[in-house]
C-alpha cells in the first residue's frame, strides 16, 4: 500500500514540473507578444512559479514521510 502512495507522489512531481515550465513558455510567449509589459509579467512569473515549486516541496516531504516514517 506504501508503493502506491509513492507512485502517485511520484506523478504529482512529475506535473508540477509540467506545469512550471507552462507557466514559463507562456509568460515568455506572453513577452514575446507585448516587450514592454516584460517587467510586470516577469514578476507575476516569478510568484507563480514560486507557488508551484512550494506544492512540490510539499510533495517531497510526504513522499519522504511515507518512504521512511509510515511502515
Amino acid at each position: 500500500m506504501n508503493f502506491i502512495g509513492l507512485g502517485i507522489a511520484c506523478v504529482a512531481m512529475g506535473l508540477t514540473a509540467l506545469a512550471e515550465g507552462w507557466a514559463v513558455a507562456k509568460a515568455m510567449e506572453s513577452i514575446g507578444r507585448n516587450p514592454s509589459a516584460s517587467k510586470d509579467i516577469r514578476s507575476s512569473m516569478v510568484i507563480g512559479v514560486a507557488l508551484v515549486e512550494t506544492v512540490a516541496i510539499y510533495i517531497l516531504v510526504v513522499a519522504i514521510l511515507m518512504a521512511f516514517v509510515v511502515a
